[in-house]
């Protein structure tokens, strides 16, 4: 299972947003730059997060960037990567069989996965990912 990079990126730039504290309105340059991401990408990210209503965009030349529309704590991962890639799935092939009873076996827990990984990807927020950012780099 691969994440698409464009989810990855997502992520880390919505937590890099929740990392500058509720309410800061951030620009796409301060999180390309922070980040090492080109700001065209992020750009195009910022977009899509934007228009799923998980950001709020602010003009106003330096006070103008985007901020989230609701707290952190209330953006899970699952609303982001529905955000940026809303056909993705995390789920077994149904293409692959081999006619012998191990396949349905071996489909329960590819389901089993899926189902946990879900359950990961609704409850962990944004506030979570940038606790554990803050806490990795007191450590670092």
């Amino acid at each position: 299972m691969k994440i698409p990079a464009k989810v990855h990126y997502a992520i880390v730039i919505m937590t890099d947003i929740a990392m500058q504290g509720e309410g800061a309105t951030i620009t796409g340059n301060d999180i390309a730059r922070r980040q090492n991401i080109s700001f065209s990408f992020v750009a195009q990210l910022l977009n899509k997060l934007k228009h799923a209503g998980l950001l709020e965009s602010v003009r106003g030349g330096v006070s103008g960037g985007y901020h989230f529309k609701s707290s952190p704590s209330k953006v899970t991962i699952k609303k982001v990567v529905d955000a940026i890639d809303p056909a993705y799935c995390i789920c077994p092939s149904d293409e692959i069989k081999t006619g012998q009873p191990v396949d349905d076996i071996i489909r329960s827990v590819w389901h089993e996965l899926e189902a946990e990984m879900e359950i990961v990807l609704e409850t962990t927020t944004l506030e979570d990912l940038a606790r554990r950012a803050a806490n990795q780099s007191k450590t670092v």
